[in-house]
């Protein structure tokens, strides 16, 4: 493995839009993959495991739309970090155009308006409304008409932190898009690989563009059979 080690403030300057930007990259890129090791460690089929899986995909694809709008806007409005994506090897060039096109309803990679609506209620949950309950409008009231046939359940545990509440996961997944056309999950998925590659290429275009001595380089010894 190798370690690259530096000082915050002399790599990435607070002052600096393209630091910031790649930072901001970083924290998103860290998000999705411990969020994709999570799901992978879960491999049966308990209700836990199943609510926890519909949990991290739904998050996993909120993650998908607040990483293409951060780097619409951050591009938009720096022309320092518009001039850095520009400059960037084709390859990296590509995930960045196939990740924001998941938002643009002109790009070949456009997944849907619904990829949006799903970030909204993710990170903000259902809103409630009289008004927008009244004209089925609500997302909570939508939510849970469609699940109102599913048979489920509420764990209580023996102490407080065991609660589980089975049918809020039942809920949650109403407010996925509809397996009728599977392909949207193989497009989100394709997506999501996109991020992490023009994650990991940004970064290291930056990092090859730092003053020397920026960076300390460490690499562990290779092991031997």
């Amino acid at each position: 493995m190798t370690v690259i080690r530096f000082n915050i403030g002399g790599a990435f300057p607070a002052s600096d839009p393209v630091a910031r930007f790649i930072t901001g990259l970083a924290m998103i890129s860290n998000d999705w993959l411990r969020s994709v090791e999570d799901m992978f460690k879960l491999e049966g089929d308990t209700p836990e495991e199943i609510g926890r899986r519909v949990s991290l995909f739904r998050r996993q694809a909120a993650l998908v739309h607040e990483a293409a709008s951060f780097i619409t806007d951050a591009r938009r409005m720096f022309p320092q970090v518009a001039s850095f994506v520009d400059g960037l090897e084709g390859k990296a060039r590509d995930g960045c155009e196939h990740l924001i096109g998941a938002v643009d309803s002109g790009s070949a990679h456009y997944l849907g308006d619904w990829l949006e609506d799903h970030r909204n209620v993710t990170h903000h949950y259902p809103k409630m409304h009289p008004a927008a309950a009244q004209h089925g409008q609500e997302e909570m009231a939508n939510a849970l008409a469609e699940a109102a046939d599913v048979e489920s359940a509420i764990d209580s545990g023996q102490r407080f932190g065991e609660a589980r509440f089975r049918y809020a996961d039942e809920v949650g997944v109403q407010l996925l898009p509809r397996l009728d056309d599977p392909s949207w999950v193989e497009g989100l998925s394709d997506t999501a690989m996109a991020l992490a590659d023009f994650a990991q290429r940004a970064a290291q275009a930056y990092l090859e563009a730092r003053p020397a001595g920026t960076f300390t380089v460490e690499r562990a010894p290779s092991s031997t059979a």
